[in-house]
């Protein structure tokens, strides 16, 4: 099913020191030079997962605003704070039921339009992760126009507006449906919130790269993250059943009994299946804990 997403966030050094050389290396599959750190950052063995990657600058932009290691370290020579913001990166989900050209023409044209015309220089670059899903394009952009032979003195402030942020969600949106529409498919993707759909839900939240990984090592057997998201899930679930409840007095939902009673058990048969999950969890964590303190084996409990 085709999913909504544009991410937008600005990269800047004051996290540990962060380099926009090794971001553009990343994202690009490519080995790039940090001549300001005086370190190599080669990503290009990531490549696989790297499907397309290209640069955009405006009209007139000169040679080496499409070269990524140039353009990236021009900026970083550019900006002297040590809290300086060094790029704006846009994250876009594209759908699985496109091909991998078409979500990358689509991406593409996208930036142009939304980004480019406006003076930013924009490397663009399409990943698919080994697992298959979650296809996504990351957009690295410069916070500061092109004049001339190099960047413009100021930053443009009207870039950072939140009117502007809206209004690119639905121009994606659009781009999006009209990808979906060329290829003749009927998924349709929407950039509104759930209140603004009227749909009585709550937001996902994201698992995110960093627990994804912890658990794929093995690092963690479950990552606060994923349990978040579970709860959420288990949420929205019974939230149509408990406004029936709240509004009726009775559970209204298609495969379960018709009378209230018979509705009620079903009901609370799953609050308490989640119920002994958590409680059965909190148990053996506790164990582990004495275990750890101890040194000694813990009681032996059937479950």
């Amino acid at each position: 099913m085709a999913i909504f997403r544009l991410e937008a966030k600005v990269f800047s050094r004051e996290k540990r020191g962060r380099s926009v050389i090794a971001a553009a290396a990343y994202r690009a599959g490519s080995k790039l030079y940090d001549e300001l750190r005086e370190k190599t950052f080669d990503y290009a063995r990531r490549v696989k997962g790297v499907i397309h990657s290209t640069i955009l600058a405006p009209e007139g932009a000169p040679a080496w605003a499409t070269n990524s290691g140039q353009l990236w370290n021009t900026v970083e020579a550019g900006e002297k704070r040590k809290d300086a913001q060094l790029a704006r990166e846009f994250v876009l989900a594209v759908p699985r039921e496109l091909s991998a050209d078409a979500q990358f023409e689509t991406a593409v044209d996208w930036a142009k339009k939304e980004l480019v015309t406006s003076g930013m220089v924009a490397e663009i670059s399409l990943h698919h992760p080994v697992n298959g899903k979650n296809p996504h394009v990351h957009i690295l952009c410069t916070m500061r126009k092109i004049d001339g032979e190099k960047f413009s003195a100021k930053k443009p402030r009207e870039w950072n507006d939140v009117a502007l942020l809206v209004k690119q969600r639905e121009s994606w949106a659009d781009a999006v449906n009209e990808a979906l529409k060329k290829a003749g498919r009927d998924e349709r993707v929407d950039h509104r919130s759930l209140k603004d759909r009227g749909l009585d839900r709550l937001p996902e939240p994201k698992i995110g790269v960093a627990a994804t990984a912890m658990k794929r090592r093995g690092l963690v057997e479950d990552t606060w993250r994923h349990q978040l998201v579970r709860q959420v899930k288990f949420l929205n679930a019974i939230r149509p059943m408990m406004k029936a409840i709240k509004e009726h007095g009775e559970i209204y939902q298609a495969g379960v009994g018709k009378a209230w009673w018979q509705k009620s058990i079903s009901f609370m048969a799953r609050i308490r299946e989640q119920a002994d999950k958590v409680v059965k969890k909190a148990w053996w964590n506790r164990l582990d804990t004495r275990q750890h303190n101890n040194g000694k084996d813990g009681p032996k409990i059937g479950m």
